[in-house]
């Protein structure tokens, strides 16, 4: 959608106090509204804003609500634009036309507020869903199409040189198979961890943070001692509501950012600071990389409908996932940044009494 906070509505309705009925009831529930009275004005609307949902009306001047319909399902821009018809006629034919041509759903006239917005709303969230995971799989194939390419040419290489002598590039060889088969097995734990998060329903709980962070420097044991890098973590944690196993992956992602993209070699500083009063704290892990420009930081926690428009190097996919995780802990992620001054990356949770 365009906006988390404010979806955009066209509302197509000729009959101007049902059409002012609408918008006053969709703006007064935060969405953004853009209306007008008849179907070939909202077409060439729709065709230039993309709205997130369009209400319309069937009878209408210039195109009705079914030539409306047809006009959004053949043109590639809008065709995914969920359209919910609105009208008075309760001739079974015409909802059915309606539907065969692709509205997502019929309310009948006179409406309430309560249906208009129940509608809506499902109807936004099932977009918004499909959205998802029509990128994420997009995402997921482009990043998995590199290593198994790698792995593919480094296995026929290694059947060529099967008889050769020369022992150090076929463990060359063996070392890039081994690397790119780990990153493989990344992907495959990032799918299974988006799974989990978007099936599982938990109950924040107080978290012993110092035994979540001493769980994700564990599974990064490995990269901090290829690197040389330096952690510093403070003495004691101060205690937030959270869900430990989902923000050991939180956890792991940052350090494992800061290390691959900190110094040379790495400087990690992890800490914790109160926030809104002490109402929340803001866990951070600040690195001495070379810092992002904010353009990059724009970038960064996209969520998976726009991470195939716009990543930055090394970041896009994981960071997407650590924003879904927190979210859904009623927390929210950030970074603070500058060229030349390293990088912030943090979350906030509410504190835990």
């Amino acid at each position: 959608m365009n906006s988390a906070s404010s979806p955009h509505v066209l509302v197509m309705e000729d009959d101007a106090a049902i059409r002012a009925t609408l918008v006053d009831i969709l703006e007064l529930n935060g969405y953004t509204v853009t209306s007008v009275g008849n179907g070939r004005d909202g077409v060439a609307l729709a065709r230039r804003d993309r709205p997130d949902a369009i209400l319309t009306d069937i009878s209408m001047p210039g195109l009705n609500g079914f030539e409306v319909i047809r006009a959004l399902r053949a043109d590639e821009q809008t065709r995914s634009i969920p359209v919910i018809i609105i009208s008075a006629s309760v001739e079974p034919e015409k909802v059915r036309q309606a539907m065969d041509l692709g509205a997502e759903d019929f309310i009948m006239k006179p409406f309430t507020e309560e249906q208009v917005l129940r509608s809506l709303r499902a109807r936004l969230e099932k977009k918004s869903l499909l959205d998802e995971l029509d990128a994420f799989a997009h995402t997921v194939a482009h990043d998995l199409k590199n290593p198994i390419g790698v792995v593919s040419m480094r296995a026929q290489l290694l059947r060529a040189m099967w008889d050769t002598q020369d022992d150090a590039k076929l463990f060359q060889h063996v070392v890039e198979l081994e690397k790119n088969t780990e990153r493989l097995n990344n992907i495959v734990e990032e799918l299974l961890l988006l799974a989990g998060v978007r099936r599982e329903t938990v109950r924040p709980q107080r978290v012993a943070m110092a035994a979540v962070v001493s769980e994700a420097l564990a599974r990064v044991e490995h990269l901090i001692l290829a690197s040389r890098a330096q952690v510093e973590q403070p003495a004691a944690w101060p205690a937030a509501q959270g869900h430990g196993p989902w923000l050991a992956e939180v956890w792991t992602n940052y350090l494992s950012n800061a290390v691959k993209y900190g110094g040379q070699p790495p400087a990690i500083r992890l800490g914790a600071d109160p926030v809104s009063g002490g109402a929340r704290v803001r866990f951070w892990v600040q690195d001495n990389g070379p810092g992002l420009t904010p353009e990059q930081q724009a970038a960064l926690f996209q969520p998976f409908t726009r991470v195939t428009e716009t990543r930055v190097q090394g970041h896009g996919l994981g960071l997407s996932i650590v924003r879904r995780i927190v979210e859904k802990l009623e927390g929210k992620v950030g970074v603070e940044s500058q060229p030349g001054a390293g990088s912030r990356f943090w979350f906030e949770l509410p504190a835990a009494g």
